[in-house]
């Protein structure tokens, strides 16, 4: 807690306008120093700091359908919540760009806490809010508590804090912030051991439920390869499911998935996917409808082997799809692993954007490949499928290419003579 602290506060300011950078401020702690000064030269006033409200009604809900500590927060709530603690307080969990998707706990506390935006949908990073214990622990990775005083936007300052990042124990990526807003008791060294075990309570929840996946299907020996959640988009009808189990699915989420698993690894925003889906203005909440529906077929499918992130959205999981592997096929310059494996062209009754892209790619790929390549093998199975049965370039190239006598010659001249004629 700073000493005086209005009047530190006044001084330190002072000194910043007769730019003596990196001037300690008065009485606070290393942290609360560095912190303040990284606001201070980023050009953020403290008696003008409002976080910003980005996400509301759908999309916030959304983004908390999304989010993966949405499992474990009844967890949160019962450690922190549920167990009163004898003293008003709010339970605040963010997202790692410090957004806040919840905030719950003394009703007072909430009206008071919305006048200065510490509200669901608000950004709290420090990069827009200065010192605060979700927003500062999310800048240093670790977890921190501030007391009143020590916040550097004047609104705050009545308020204290403690906050720690909750990691996904598979990749130690924080995915989050969990934190204890209210009185001077949220700012005290107890406090931030309490929301720091509860955080570590999350993370080993998390970890359980990836076993719980990785295990299902009991029984399996030691050292079984997991079961691949299986994706079939060429020839037919969608397939979706897990090893040989698999079912229809329908073409909008099949669209979905493959526009996903085509796309950049930063994710698509529902007004992306949107255009990659239809050129005919598709609304982007049609889109998040469709997602949230698409959530639910993922869980039942796949048993959360594979779910969708909140926006930007990603795939979490691997997926095995018939049409990448026909791609990654040609890449490799494996043309006849790359035909043998082609099945027919990819969702044809789609006529989404992106589909007829990768659909002519795909198709065009797969022919540059035999063409262009010196497996007689390949390109003669090629000649043979939807694909090359009508392609003179390709019956003409078998001819050339195949010795007389060879079957396959006299196959290709008849499939030319057809070509040609018809």
């Amino acid at each position: 807690m700073l000493p005086a602290a209005s009047r530190s506060r006044e001084e330190w300011l002072a000194s910043c306008a007769n730019d003596l950078a990196g001037t300690p401020l008065p009485g606070a702690r290393d942290l609360v120093s560095s912190s303040w000064w990284r606001a201070r030269s980023s050009g953020l006033d403290p008696d003008r700091v409002l976080p910003p409200v980005l996400l509301g009604g759908p999309d916030l809900l959304e983004r908390r359908a999304g989010h993966p500590l949405a499992g474990v927060l009844p967890t949160a709530r019962r450690l922190l919540l549920d167990e009163p603690l004898g003293v008003p307080l709010l339970m605040a969990v963010s997202d790692v760009d410090g957004t806040l998707l919840w905030v719950e706990g003394d009703a007072g506390l909430r009206r008071a806490a919305e006048r200065m935006a510490f509200t669901p949908g608000a950004r709290w990073s420090e990069d827009v809010a200065g010192l605060n214990a979700p927003g500062t622990a999310l800048a240093l990775g670790r977890p921190v508590r501030v007391r009143a005083g020590e916040h550097y936007a004047t609104a705050v300052a009545g308020w204290s804090c403690s906050a720690a990042p909750v990691r996904d124990p598979g990749t130690g990526r924080v995915l989050g912030v969990l934190d204890l807003t209210g009185g001077d008791d949220l700012g005290r060294a107890r406090a931030l051991d309490l929301v720091r075990a509860a955080a570590g309570a999350l993370e080993g929840e998390l970890r359980v439920a990836a076993l719980r996946r990785g295990l299902r299907g009991a029984g399996a020996p030691a050292g079984a390869v997991p079961p691949l959640v299986r994706l079939s988009v060429l020839g037919g009808p969608a397939r979706l499911g897990v090893g040989e189990e698999v079912g229809p699915l329908s073409l909008r989420h099949a669209e979905v998935l493959l526009t996903l698993l085509t796309g950049p690894g930063g994710g698509r925003s529902a007004a992306q996917l949107a255009a990659d889906l239809d050129d005919r203005d598709l609304a982007p909440v049609s889109v998040r409808a469709e997602v949230h529906r698409l959530r639910a077929v993922l869980a039942r499918r796949t048993g959360g082997l594979v779910q969708l992130s909140a926006a930007p959205y990603r795939l979490l999981g691997p997926v095995r799809c018939d049409a990448l592997a026909v791609r990654d096929a040609v890449r490799a310059g494996r043309p006849r692993e790359a035909v043998r494996a082609w099945t027919g062209d990819l969702l044809p009754a789609s006529d989404a954007p992106r589909v007829r892209e990768l659909r002519e790619e795909l198709r065009a790929g797969l022919r540059a490949a035999v063409l262009e390549g010196d497996d007689d093998q390949a390109l003669l199975e090629f000649s043979r499928t939807g694909a090359g049965r009508d392609d003179p370039l390709v019956a003409r190239d078998l001819v050339r290419r195949l010795a007389p006598g060879d079957p396959g010659r006299a196959e290709a001249l008849a499939q030319l003579q057809r070509v040609c004629n018809g």
